[in-house]
């Protein structure tokens, strides 16, 4: 494991076990993640070597959070097969919902990230265009899309194609303690990813909105560890 450059496998396992605000075991990150028990053994050892993990009798934990929090913001982003923009009249939260609804219907998997996660969270800014992932290919035409040849600069939609684990998604206990809704309408990517997203796109409050976003990440984190370990 390279502290300079963390392979994909390295940031997925190290990024679901920062998110999981309880221990896990290899089987439930292998599981999680889509990566082999004797992959994640290797990446769990070199991380506990760097300080980054520890394991206990209940599992593997993250020994400093915002150490590696800040470590994998600025980790490679995850494989995306390609990015599609698209264009709508309708208000931000209206075209979320249509893409969610049209999703469902084609049985894709899809994240909503960049600002547009960070306002259920942790608001700070304004958000802009939607930002999302999917695991295929959404035909927005039929939900009344424009495809945008132009690129993702012209469109008020893009969504990034390609391959995501079962846990690759903001863990809705965090979400609740961090101030969001408890019933989520809308599933969120990771924090890590939302807090890529966010500086990707920039702005002169881009670093702020993550620092409020790893704040109340954080503390909630730290907060639901610790009743787990009381419980």
């Amino acid at each position: 494991m390279s502290e300079k450059r963390l392979a994909h496998a390295e940031v997925a396992v190290l990024a679901y076990l920062l998110g999981s605000p309880a221990p896990q075991r290899q089987v439930h990150i292998a599981a999680a993640t889509g990566i082999t028990q004797a992959r994640i053994s290797q990446i769990l050892t070199a991380a506990d070597a760097h300080g980054w993990t520890e394991r206990s009798a209940t599992g593997w934990r993250v020994r400093r959070p915002r150490e590696l929090f800040e470590r994998l913001i600025a980790a490679r982003a995850p494989r995306q097969e390609s990015v599609a923009a698209w264009y709508s009249l309708d208000n931000a939260r209206r075209q979320i919902e249509l893409a969610l609804a049209q999703a469902s219907a084609q049985r894709v998997s899809v994240r909503v990230c960049g600002d547009w996660a960070a306002d259920l969270v942790a608001p700070w800014r304004i958000p802009d265009t939607v930002l999302m992932h999917a695991d295929s290919h959404l035909e927005l035409e039929s939900a009344g899309f424009v495809r945008v040849e132009t690129g993702p600069a012209d469109a008020t939609l893009v969504v990034s194609v390609g391959a995501m684990s079962p846990g690759w998604q903001l863990d809705s206990r965090l979400a609740a303690a961090m101030g969001g809704p408890r019933d989520l309408a809308w599933p969120l990517a990771p924090v890590i990813e939302v807090a890529r997203h966010i500086l990707t796109v920039g702005g002169p409050d881009a670093a702020d909105a993550v620092a409020e976003l790893e704040q109340r990440f954080l503390t909630a984190r730290a907060d639901l560890e610790a009743e787990s370990c009381t419980s």
